[in-house]
């Protein structure tokens, strides 16, 4: 086998030849090659272990990530071995979870859930006999499965994917390639809150100057493919050197944005209702480079780039132009601000 392994991630000499090794992912390929290959005394598991621990930290920037309140017991559906073994050996890395069990199909999944409860369930899209949307449904009409969290993994995760998934009830999308950090990104969206009232989201869109000039026709469609995602004050958004793969629109509530330097936390800005941020992490792919935390409970439309670069119709042309307006007044903004700093 050569290329890339079937669950998504990449194979140890495309990933040397991808990241150099001052990289992020450079050190985690570094790290892999100090392990220990032999097996006894249980030695290979262990040092396993350690190392899926230690590319977990690495993947956040040298910091383990918050775990939530009680840890997780995740469940994967994967008709691949191999993959499910990837996967599997992945999740062992982060410190949100405790427990991974797995099945190959989901034959009567509800019964098995019930008998075995999970959080988190992430199910492969490429099933050749089973509809993963039917299934994630049927899960969700259940009231002993319903409260589920799903996360959706495919190798071509697209807009129409995403749109069946959220109808669903999806909350969580993974795409292959991924990595840890991506991994742990999907689970956690997975874990988090929607709102599913589209007419109520609707009603503050139209108020939101940067939505001006869609149809109420290109609105709805855009709330199907896009999660209005909720969150409690003191809730994170993103961290500072997180992969940048979404923006967000607020609706209602406030964000701030905030920026640590030495010992020393800045506010930088605060978005309120009808702001945009997190653009430029799409536009140039960097890192995210200063920390969002909700300020007080917050509404935002969270827009991934995957739906921007999918869309090919007059609902991109005029997500694109409303993109490119703001960008630019950004860039205005700043360099008029840095003139009268330096008069």
């Amino acid at each position: 086998m050569s290329g890339r392994w079937s669950c998504g991630l990449l194979s140890g000499t495309d990933f040397k030849r991808a990241h150099p090794p001052n990289s992020v992912a450079g050190r985690a390929v570094a790290l892999a090659g100090s392990i220990p290959t032999g097996q006894e005394n249980g030695g290979r598991a262990a040092a396993s272990d350690k190392l899926m621990t230690d590319l977990s930290i690495i993947a956040s920037g040298g910091k383990p990530q918050r775990a939530p309140a009680q840890l997780l017991r995740i469940l994967i559906i994967d008709s691949q071995p191999e993959s499910r073994s990837l996967l599997k050996a992945a999740l062992r890395g982060l410190s949100i979870v405790e427990t991974v069990i797995e099945r190959a199909r989901p034959i009567d999944l509800g019964e098995f859930l019930v008998e075995n409860p999970a959080h988190v369930v992430i199910i492969e899209e490429d099933f050749a006999e089973d509809d993963p949307f039917e299934v994630v449904k049927s899960l969700k009409r259940n009231p002993a499965t319903a409260r589920i969290n799903i996360v959706l993994v495919s190798s071509h995760l697209d807009v129409e994917s995403r749109r069946k998934g959220i109808e669903a009830g999806i909350l969580g999308f993974l795409s292959k390639p991924y990595d840890l950090q991506t991994l742990e990104k999907a689970i956690r969206d997975a874990l988090g809150k929607v709102s599913t009232n589209h007419k109520e989201t609707l009603d503050k869109v139209r108020r939101i100057s940067f939505f001006s000039g869609f149809t109420d026709e290109e609105l709805l469609r855009l709330l199907k493919i896009c999660h209005t995602r909720k969150f409690n004050a003191g809730e994170p958004v993103f961290h500072e050197g997180e992969k940048g793969d979404r923006l967000y629109v607020m609706l209602s509530g406030e964000v701030n944005i905030l920026k640590r330097v030495d010992d020393d936390e800045r506010l930088l800005a605060t978005m309120k209702a009808g702001d945009v941020f997190g653009e430029m992490a799409i536009v140039d792919s960097e890192p995210r480079s200063a920390d969002a935390v909700a300020a007080s409970n917050a509404m935002m439309i969270e827009v991934h780039d995957q739906i921007i670069n999918n869309l090919n119709d007059t609902l991109a042309l005029k997500l694109f132009r409303k993109f490119a307006i703001l960008v630019t007044k950004k860039l205005r903004d700043f360099t008029r601000a840095t003139a009268e700093a330096q008069n």
